[in-house]
Formats: C-alpha cells, sequence, structure tokens
C-alpha cells in the first residue's frame, strides 16, 4: 500500500516516473499546497482538494477539482467526462512541466477554493 507521495512516485517507472518526479517538485515549490496519498495517488490540497496527479503507462494526469473554471488559463486543460468540475492535462514528458504555469493554475486553484469553500462538501 502506497503511504507517501514519494512511494507513489517511487512506484513509477521510465518517463512517468520522471514526469512526476519533476511535476512534484513544481508542485511543492508552488507553496501553499499540503499533498498526501488519498483514493490512490497524490493529491495536493488547499482548503480542500486542489489537484491530482496520476501516473499511467505513457503520461502523467494533472487533474484539477476546479479545472472546468480555469479552462482559458491553459489550452491543454480538457474537461473530465464524469460529474463535477474536474479537468486534466496529459503530461507526456519532463519539459511538459513548466514552473511558473503550475504556480499560476495553483495559484487559481487555491482562490477558488478560498472563494468557493472545500470542493468535496
Amino acid at each position: 500500500m502506497t503511504k507517501t507521495v514519494d512511494d507513489y512516485i517511487a512506484g513509477l517507472s521510465g518517463v512517468p516516473a520522471d514526469v512526476a518526479k519533476r511535476l512534484h517538485a513544481a508542485l511543492m515549490a508552488a507553496g501553499g499546497l499540503t499533498d498526501a496519498v488519498k483514493w490512490g495517488h497524490p493529491i495536493y490540497e488547499a482548503g480542500g482538494p486542489i489537484c491530482l496527479l496520476k501516473g499511467a503507462k505513457d503520461h502523467v494526469t494533472f487533474g484539477f477539482w476546479r479545472g472546468g473554471e480555469m479552462l482559458d488559463l491553459d489550452p491543454r486543460l480538457e474537461k473530465g467526462g464524469g460529474k463535477g468540475d474536474m479537468a486534466y492535462i496529459r503530461l507526456r514528458a519532463t519539459y511538459d512541466v513548466d514552473d511558473a504555469q503550475v504556480t499560476r493554475l495553483v495559484a487559481k486553484a487555491i482562490e477558488l477554493n478560498r472563494l468557493k469553500g472545500d470542493p468535496m462538501k
């Protein structure tokens, strides 16, 4: 059972492992977030869940709970098919992780949680 984000990332291999390491570092550098493994993958929180990363065979999914309200911030954001406002970016290489863009997205997501409350409640 995965206990920490570092354990989760260590369990990945190949390009997704490299992308996840890079993304995790950018998220933590953005500031204001705590990380934990919930629902089987890393979740980053500030006043409730903000975003997640999830390793796949050839990419890492970088998802935002309120991503549907952030589509104008990054053209790579795609609306999820399920309930809610989830939107995500598929990161296929470490160069897809832009620290400044991660910081902008995180700041907006934190602002939305501050204004609207925990998206899980």
